[in-house]
């Protein structure tokens, strides 16, 4: 399965509301093992238990079979250990920064109407993907700000 392919299952699935896709721009695509830098897909989903999908143990049994998403799983690497804040979008900064939320300014549900979202000098994953010949993108709910200069397509992604 590539990776359009994991999106497009993902993203008819209803569960995933942010999707991070990060690959390589190197015009050479031969593969070498020192050179070749690893693609990257990061599914966040929101109100989703542990053991919602096939992979870590749900899926069919929970009568909802995963198996695509559990063929992306059983490809990369499993993040088995999350902690989260109790809303969304605090979460999402840590995950977008590396920082606690509440360094960040991120740390409730923008509403809206003013300056909200993460801080301008804030460095995000995808500043530093980009940086690194990365080309991203972001999928689904954003709610880390809302005016023109806290968009994703201001905050490190190509696409959004």
């Amino acid at each position: 399965m590539n990776i359009s392919e994991g999106i497009r299952c993902c993203a008819r699935s209803a569960l995933v509301l942010t999707i991070l896709v990060g690959y390589s721009r190197a015009q050479d695509t031969r593969p070498t093992t020192a050179a070749k830098k690893p693609n990257i897909v990061f599914i966040l989903t929101d109100n989703l238990g542990y053991g919602e999908l096939g992979v870590y143990g749900g899926g069919i049994l929970r009568g909802a079979p995963t198996p695509r998403i559990d063929k992306l799983a059983s490809e990369g690497t499993r993040l088995l250990n999350f902690n989260v804040e109790a809303q969304c979008t605090p979460s999402r900064s840590a995950l977008m920064t590396g920082r606690f939320s509440i360094r960040s300014g991120t740390y409730a549900v923008p509403i809206g109407g003013g300056p909200d979202g993460l801080t301008l000098w804030e460095v995000t994953i995808a500043q530093l993907l980009s940086a690194q010949g990365y080309a991203t993108g972001i999928w689904g709910k954003w709610h880390l700000g809302s005016t023109e200069e806290r968009l994703p397509t201001n905050r490190g992604f190509d696409e959004w």
